[in-house]
């Protein structure tokens, strides 16, 4: 896998304006994700579908912990179950970057 990591304010210019999501809610959704299933960290997943609507759409999950995701995966996967979101990891945050933007936010 040769996804970058992230700090918490590097995932929030490559999330919030391409899914058109304020910081300060990026960040309360993922401290809920990391209170209810104790992560390792997250995943950015891009949908790299050519022929889809969701192309290019990103996708935050978490990995470790009580995740679905025990680890990154090093191949595709489709985040809701269809074929039309293939998506790939392109970069991820430990859970320890959301820990330390809970002071700057």
């Amino acid at each position: 896998m040769n996804a970058a990591v992230l700090s918490f304010d590097e995932l929030v210019q490559r999330y919030c304006e391409r899914q058109l999501c304020e910081p300060n809610q990026l960040q309360s959704r993922l401290q809920t994700i990391r209170d209810k299933y104790r992560p390792d960290g997250f995943m950015l997943l891009e949908c790299k579908v050519l022929d889809s609507s969701r192309l290019g759409e990103l996708t935050i999950l978490p990995y470790g912990g009580d995740a679905t995701f025990k680890a990154v995966p090093d191949h595709p996967i489709s985040p809701r179950g269809l074929a039309s979101d293939m998506s790939c990891v392109v970069a991820t945050m430990p859970v320890a970057a959301l820990e330390a933007s809970c002071h700057t936010v």
